[in-house]
């Protein structure tokens, strides 16, 4: 691999590390989307926030990038994975982030609630905000979603204790519409699309820039363009296949990628797709 690397004149790979805020391309939605969660963050007095987005399409960046600007003498930040929990566990795993490993928690619901309110408030007297980043929240139970409201009634000194922000795929939005008592609170949402394809050659060189090229023009204008159509803009589609473009691309000895690599990556692709398919039918 260090060879294909020495190819394309790069230090590390490009279209990997879907962490690495190094890599976040400022396209006009990627930078709105962002700005407008540290404003609610910032701000301190909204209750919810909410940002949605097509699969693959940069919510994870974006959340990074969150994360990496806000600063933890300022706010202290907890992150759920997954949110197919009930209220109940929910807490628990909240205080379990905001504690030692070896605290006991109380062994109710309402004990669990007050000891997450005075927790709140001692982060408060220490001059942090809570932060709590609620990822794939397509999948909270309608319940759960419901009792969310009980976190936005933590507040003191005209300021909210806790800042809830719901991450998800479109379905996040329908849940949360057919929850008046959470729908109402949230201040602001956002719903993240493909890039356009203006951008898409901004995104790319960033990338290749990013991982060592000297100007990263590795993809031809017309390789952009088709690439945009196999991938429909959608960054993690666009990764992936960039990614084979750079290997296809050393394989043959090319000094940029073309139209004839990406064909031929389009084509295994559809072959191997349609035998998985063929196989599992028998």
């Amino acid at each position: 691999m260090s060879e294909l690397l020495q190819h394309w004149k790069l230090v590390t790979r490009p279209f990997e590390a879907p962490w690495d805020t190094r890599f976040f391309y400022r396209s006009e939605q990627h930078m709105e989307a962002l700005d407008r969660l540290l404003y609610l963050v910032q701000e301190g007095s909204m209750n919810l926030g909410m940002l949605t987005g097509e699969i693959g399409c940069g919510k994870t960046m974006v959340r990074a990038m969150l994360q990496h600007q806000l600063p933890a003498t300022q706010f202290r930040i907890v992150t759920i994975e997954n949110c197919g929990f009930t209220m109940d566990e929910l807490v628990l795993s909240i205080l379990g982030r905001l504690t030692t490993p070896d605290t006991a928690f109380p062994g109710g619901k309402l004990g669990r609630l007050e000891m997450l309110q005075q927790l709140l408030e001692a982060q408060a007297q220490a001059g942090k905000q809570v932060v709590l980043l609620l990822d794939e929240a397509q999948d909270l139970p309608g319940q759960t979603l419901s009792e969310l409201r009980w976190l936005t009634n933590f507040n003191g000194g005209g300021r909210n204790l806790i800042t809830v922000i719901l991450i998800g795929q479109p379905g996040a939005r329908p849940l949360v519409e057919a929850a008046p008592a959470i729908n109402q609170r949230i201040s602001l949402r956002y719903h993240l699309g493909p890039l356009p394809a203006e951008a898409l050659a901004g995104y790319l060189a960033h990338r290749l820039h990013v991982a060592g090229h000297p100007n990263g023009q590795v993809f031809g204008q017309e390789a952009v363009a088709l690439l945009h159509r196999l991938t429909r803009g959608v960054p993690r589609e666009v990764n992936r296949l960039a990614k084979l473009a750079l290997e296809y691309g050393w394989l043959s000895g090319a000094a940029h990628v073309t139209t004839s690599h990406l064909a031929t990556i389009a084509h295994d692709l559809e072959r191997n797709q349609a035998m998985a398919t063929q196989s599992g039918s028998l």
